[in-house]
């Protein structure tokens, strides 16, 4: 038998609560019934069809609850090789039979870091404008580094991100941690508690484990809502099942040679800062009756942002670009994509392949300021169907849907998606796949009827990634372009009982472990390092720094580079960074009232355009973070906060910032002039 873990990859995301609710493992802004069969909107703690409503967002002090990644096990009959999906999975709990024997226990271990402070700048363009994401690392070429020695950037980034001195004091590695048995009571992921792995046959301490946080480097540090000493925390529900949780979404400077804190000024590439988001690997053991053991294929966590629009759907979201890079470059689906082309005989699925694209463009009126014209438009999109020719639609043609495969089109203003594209492209486009669906599907060539069945675990791994954002990676949210590189997974999928989607984790020799020697080096880099696998902290590490800075910037810009030095105003993620929102309490006998900046309040206020929606010192997104409301769907909404609303609606609930600000102006808004 084969065992696996899934998700594949699951997302734990930062609140500033001692408590947390369980994160979306459903599909988010379809309708019931559509689709796979986890269709649907995100589910609540200890259960598996209710949603979670407004008054679960927030603890009884008002604190903003942190999310849980769930992880189960799954198995699987052993075949030699696979074909994706199988539609097949029985989950494993405590207390399962298995070829006879029962499962007495499931020994998790989990390691996540934080590198970010050890790494190379993610919008490397700014120092070499023709290095632009994964180009940056083309050609045996390295982006610039942050912190770099003295200021200067080394000839040599390597070995300066490699030295053991350096990797100590820029890294925040708690080391692993494992945790057994049914309704385990937490194991904080800390200063504190001590570092323990499965060595293959028992939970082996790990006393002389190198452990490092920020207070362990810097003497003083600038902590403006309290000290990173965790990374988050681990516990197991009634079945066994692992829950990761999240860290406090906080953020921590180090003083600089003048004795003063270092500032907020850039985007995304701030030196001297530290934040608690966190990633690495989750491993698994079977124990069974006969204290026989079995390994169990791993999955991978990622600590990061909350998320305010939990039942949004991206167009391009995190499923789309890993989907897309299994299809063309890791023979995912044959009958889709072979030997570098689309099958054109291949038939898309409509309600799990071309809908989701329709309804993603019309949930995006609720996050932006689309003028109630363009709203309409985008109900349109959203209510085509099956049974509609694809020649009498809003889409009719796709001449209004960008081409990824025409150079130029990136720039088109005319075309669909209008929100902003990945660093080089001014605007945001659909991957080859999905483009290439709706072209079948244009063609009529297409089924109505729902694809192949997932399996649950199958079904877990789909469910997790649609809930999170896909390009625009400049650098993005939950995670970046590093997923468009194969590289990154197990590569062998077919043969090695892995399954796709999954990323390879390196061998630690934690038995090596010494106080005061990394274990941790600065591990993945894109096309330099082979395919060793992944430490902990290797897909946080091109993330934001702090990642507050780029989510409170990232409410509209002009396109870079902008066609004809336009000064007109797009929207970065508006499925995961809302901008303009209709708050339920403005809600009256069906009038939505007028929009909101989703931040506002104090502090955010400009007379240009451009910096409304956000705050004009960045460190007040580091203390206000937990105080944005959250967006959901009318029917989700408690009582308490207002309604009955429509399920039509996604309203912001929940916000704690004040009502002061730029009032919303509807789109179009320009920059002001230089």
């Amino acid at each position: 038998m084969i065992f696996r873990v899934h998700p594949a990859v699951g997302m734990a995301r930062v609140g500033n609560s001692e408590e947390f609710y369980l994160g979306p493992e459903t599909m988010a802004g379809l309708p019931l019934g559509t689709g796979e069969k986890t269709g649907g909107i995100p589910i609540r703690p200890g259960t598996e069809s209710d949603t979670i409503t407004s008054s679960e967002l927030r603890d009884n002090t008002g604190a903003f609850k942190r999310q849980a990644a769930r992880f189960k096990i799954f198995q699987y009959p052993e075949t030699g090789s696979e074909s994706y999906p199988t539609g097949q999975g029985t989950e494993i709990k405590i207390g399962s039979k298995v070829d006879g024997k029962t499962v007495t226990n499931i020994v998790w271990t989990v390691h996540v870091a934080n590198k970010k402070a050890n790494t190379f700048k993610t919008e490397n363009n700014r120092l070499a404008p023709d290095d632009l994401i994964i180009a940056g690392y083309e050609n045996g070429k390295l982006p610039p580094i942050r912190n770099a020695p003295g200021g200067t950037q080394p000839t040599d980034p390597l070995s300066v991100l490699n030295d053991p001195t350096r990797v100590s004091k820029l890294t925040i590695d708690p080391g692993p941690r494992t945790i057994s048995g049914k309704n385990t009571a937490k194991v904080g992921i800390d200063k504190v508690t001590g570092a323990s792995w499965w060595d293959g046959s028992a939970v082996a301490p790990l006393p002389n484990y190198p452990k490092v946080f920020p207070d362990d480097s810097f003497a003083k540090l600038d902590c403006p809502v309290g000290p990173i000493d965790t990374l988050g925390e681990m516990q197991t529900d009634s079945d066994g099942r692992l829950l990761v949780v999240g860290a406090y979404g906080r953020a921590c400077a180090w003083y600089d040679e003048q004795g003063k804190p270092y500032p907020l000024d850039d985007f995304v590439d701030n030196n001297g800062w530290f934040d608690d988001t966190a990633d690495g690997p989750v491993s698994a053991a079977l124990v069974f009756d006969d204290q026989s053991t079995a390994e169990v294929q791993g999955a991978w966590v990622v600590s990061t942002d909350p998320s305010y629009a939990p039942q949004t759907l991206n167009v391009v979201s995190l499923w789309d670009e890993f989907y897309d890079t299994f299809v063309r470059e890791l023979d995912l689906v044959p009958d889709l994509y072979a030997s570098g082309s689309f099958n054109s005989a291949y038939k898309p699925a409509f309600p799990d392949q071309i809908q989701p694209i329709f309804v993603a463009a019309s949930l995006q009126q609720w996050n932006t300021n689309l003028p109630s014209f363009a709203a309409g438009a985008h109900d349109s999109v959203g209510g085509i169907t099956a049974t509609e020719d694809p020649g009498s639609t809003p889409v009719a043609g796709l001449n209004i849907i960008r081409d990824p495969n025409v150079t130029g089109q990136s720039s088109d203003t005319h075309k669909m998606p209008l929100s902003l594209g990945d660093q080089g492209q001014s605007f945001l486009s659909l991957s080859l796949t999905q483009y290439f669906i709706l072209q079948q599907w244009n063609a009529k060539n297409f089924s109505a009827a729902a694809g192949p069945d997932l399996g649950p675990g199958e079904a877990l791994d789909k469910a997790i990634l649609v809930n999170c954002l896909g390009g625009r990676f400049s650098p993005g949210i939950d995670m970046t372009f590093i997923v468009r590189q194969p590289d990154l997974y197990i590569r062998n999928w077919q043969t090695s009982g892995s399954g796709p989607f999954r990323i390879k984790a390196k061998t630690l020799g934690y038995t090596n472990a010494k106080t005061g020697t990394p274990l941790l080096t600065e591990g993945y880099v894109p096309l330099h390092t082979g395919n060793e696998g992944l430490e902990p902290g290797d897909t946080s590490k091109f993330m934001a720094l702090p990642w507050h800075t780029d989510y409170n910037s990232c409410a509209t810009h002009t396109p870079s580079p902008a066609p004809n030095a336009s000064r007109m105003l797009y929207w970065s993620w508006p499925a995961q960074r809302p901008v303009a929102v209709y708050a339920a309490k403005d809600v009256s006998g069906g009038n939505l009232g007028d929009q909101r900046f989703s931040v506002r309040g104090d502090g955010t206020g400009s007379d240009n355009p451009a910096d409304q929606g956000r705050y004009q010192d960045s460190l007040n997104m580091v203390k206000n973070f937990h105080k944005i409301g959250v967006i959901l769907q009318g029917t989700s909404i408690d009582a308490s906060d207002g309604g009955p609303f429509k399920a039509g609606h996604y309203l912001e609930v929940q916000s704690q910032l004040g009502d002061g600000g730029n009032k919303v102006q509807p789109f179009p808004q320009k920059a002001n002039p230089k």
